[in-house]
């Protein structure tokens, strides 16, 4: 079978595009013999985190061949196509933690796939999820004096990203569509200028300093 169009737009990412580790989702998990399935697994270095350091059982979902390839050594069970379009070899309620690193902006239907995902998840379990903010300074800076909204190789105008969120939009998106948001917050890079500055002004601007937003769901 052929690759679909979306699966072609990730032939030519640099191979650490998907060799990211995300502090924030190691802070969210942090129970042992866990059942993880990570969407946009990347290269399984995550995933290889939870497995060393908590004995979880880690499936992914890749749609890069090259990241592919090395994640099936790194992981589980590594399954490689479009979320959007594959079918999962899974029981229904198969999962404690399901997570979503910077994918929802890659996808066409948002709220189709993530309701596709919740029948995967156990009835405590948590859906995890993390997005680019659309509104940070450098974005808005670039708007209002450069006239600019150029796409980069990755990045928040990261050039496969079909939509862009904010904090609030992400939030009413979900709500519209009856999906439960059980916890949200902002990202800003700790120890970083963003981070004492967003002390310092007493986080009043937080959500232009903010990197990404970050959100869990529950059945």
């Amino acid at each position: 079978m052929g690759k679909d169009l979306i699966e072609e737009m990730y032939i030519n990412k640099n191979e650490n595009y998907f060799s990211l580790e995300r502090q924030i989702f190691k802070n969210a998990v942090t129970s042992s013999n866990l059942k993880i399935l990570d969407i946009g697994c990347g290269t399984g270095i995550l995933g290889a985190y939870f497995k060393k350091m908590q004995n979880c059982t880690v499936y992914g979902v890749e749609i890069n061949e090259s990241a592919y390839r090395e994640a099936i050594v790194n992981l589980d069970k590594v399954i490689k196509g479009n979320i959007e379009l594959i079918e999962l070899p899974f029981d229904k309620s198969s999962f404690d933690i399901i997570i979503m690193g910077d994918v929802l902006e890659h996808l066409i239907n948002t709220i189709s796939s993530l309701k596709k995902l919740q029948y995967y998840l156990k009835d405590e379990g948590r859906i995890l999820i993390s997005v680019p903010n659309i509104r940070h300074w450098k974005i808005m800076l670039k708007l209002l004096f450069q006239d600019s909204w150029k796409y980069e190789p990755s990045g928040i105008l990261d050039y496969t990203h079909m939509r862009f969120f904010t904090k609030k939009s992400l939030i009413e998106l979900l709500n519209d569509n009856n999906i439960n948001v059980s916890f949200s917050e902002r990202v800003i890079q700790k120890k970083s200028k963003s981070y004492y500055f967003n002390i310092l002004t007493f986080k009043l601007f937080s959500g232009f300093l903010a990197s990404h937003t970050y959100i869990e769901l529950k059945k």
